[in-house]
């Protein structure tokens, strides 16, 4: 299922310690810029500082020159094609921190953990090589201040200072290596599991579309029009019509929440309501629907609102049953509206709930509209905005009009709610005198 597929990658997505994986992502600016601030702050505090003393003034701006070297270079290996070269900045790191720790007294030198920052660099990219590149970096930053003129007699423990640092630096090179290649390994499953999860739901989504009808109903003296806008991949409106023994069935349901657990409840709604296309009562397609709910859908918590009616397409009679829905207005031809609504409750919410058959007549010209709460949305959400739908029906000169109008406007906002609608409209009687006529025979048209 997509939904629980969803939630195991979810679960899989990355913490703190999985951030890891991401450092050899980062561009080489990112990297470096804390490296050259840090470097910065230090010269500033040794020479302000009265207990921070400068030893060697050329070596403290060599290291300033090289690390700024290095950053001005980052920006240009940020280009793909000069990413490769990018490991020369972690080098220049390492021979500036030597020089700063030259240049502020060696084994007085409160900024040996400057280190830290390009063995990092190192330590976290894809490789178990890099470790290698990181402890001789670090074995470099500690061996430069003997290459600028230190001696072994002026700091006799510095090679041992500097062979602990050395291997404790090892260490937590290994160590970073080893959680990155862990967290790099999470984060692909993650996301193959996330593409796969991706693909589904929009399999499941195409299913969904090719479930509602792909064209106007077959049905001479009658247009029908609908659209289902998802806020999601997947939503829980549907609509749907089929042809029955004289006329047409037409559905427009709402079941309870969004995505792919609404989506999987309303095509089992749609298959069920389609189960009752032999029985002449509409209410009768509601019953069946709850008892689904009832039993096979009992642990899934939800309802739907339905609005199930069958038009009699020789004088217009629509007997209609309304579970819950109340959003669907009848359109006059004469320019007058009103609501079909019940105080029904809707379908699966309470046990044994008991719906009533309605009956109205489309006279010619006149049209009904079913349309989801996402269509209140678009105005204030408010059942006030029916007016503003029934201004479009009456503004409309079809039932694909104002369909179109509809989802053009739903286009233009980003719906939190599935947006959906279906018009049924009967053409006016001179519409319907030219299709009759139309229909007949050659010798009969000329008599």
């Amino acid at each position: 299922m997509p939904g629980r597929l969803l939630r195991r990658v979810n679960a899989m997505m990355p913490s703190p310690v999985d951030k890891l994986a991401g450092m050899d992502q980062l561009s080489p600016v990112a990297k470096q810029i804390p490296i050259f601030v840090l470097f910065v702050l230090a010269g500033v505090m040794s020479a302000s500082i009265n207990t921070l003393t400068v030893s060697s003034w050329p070596a403290l701006m060599a290291g300033a020159i090289l690390v700024t070297a290095a950053t001005v270079l980052a920006a240009f290996f940020t280009r793909p094609a000069s990413t490769r070269y990018a490991l020369i900045l972690p080098a220049l790191d390492f021979l500036a921190a030597g020089a700063l720790r030259h240049g502020t007294g060696e084994s007085q030198s409160i900024y040996a953990s400057l280190v830290l920052l390009p063995v990092l660099w190192f330590a976290s990219m894809n490789g178990r090589g890099y470790v290698g590149y990181a402890v001789s970096g670090t074995a470099v930053a500690i061996l430069v201040p003997f290459a600028l003129g230190s001696t072994i007699s002026n700091n006799p423990n510095e090679l041992l200072r500097g062979l602990y640092s050395t291997l404790i630096f090892a260490l937590a090179a290994a160590v970073v290596n080893e959680l990155a290649r862990r967290a790099r390994q999470r984060l692909t499953t993650a996301r193959a599991q996330a593409a796969t999860a991706t693909e589904e739901l929009s399999r499941a989504a195409q299913i969904q579309r090719f479930l509602l009808p792909r064209g106007a109903a077959p049905l001479p003296g009658y247009e029908t029009a609908g659209a289902c806008l998802p806020s999601k991949a997947i939503g829980g409106d549907f609509f749907d019509w089929y042809l029955i023994d004289g006329g047409l069935a037409f559905t427009l349901g709402d079941v309870m929440g969004k995505g792919a657990g609404a989506g999987m409840i309303a095509a089992t709604t749609r298959a069920v309501i389609r189960s009752a296309k032999n029985n002449h009562d509409p209410v009768t397609a509601l019953h069946l629907t709850a008892d689904c709910f009832a039993t096979d859908l009992d642990q899934a918590s939800s309802f739907a609102t339905l609005f199930h009616a069958r038009l009699r397409a020789e004088d217009g009679r629509v007997l209609f049953a309304d579970g819950g829905h109340g959003l669907t207005l009848l359109v006059r031809a004469n320019k007058t509206w009103e609501r079909l609504s019940s105080k029904d409750l809707p379908v699966g919410l309470m046990p044994d709930t008991q719906w009533e058959t309605h009956e109205i007549i489309l006279n010619p010209g006149d049209m009904i509209v079913s349309f989801s709460d996402g269509i209140l949305d678009l105005y204030d959400g408010t059942l006030n905005a029916m007016k503003d739908v029934a201004h479009l029906a009456l503004a409309a000169n079809s039932a694909q009009e104002l369909v179109d109008t509809v989802s053009a406007k739903a286009a233009e906002t980003t719906n939190a709610d599935d947006v959906t609608v279906l018009a049924l409209r009967r053409n006016p009687v001179a519409a319907q005198g030219f299709q009759a006529f139309a229909n007949l025979d050659p010798v009969q048209a000329r008599t």
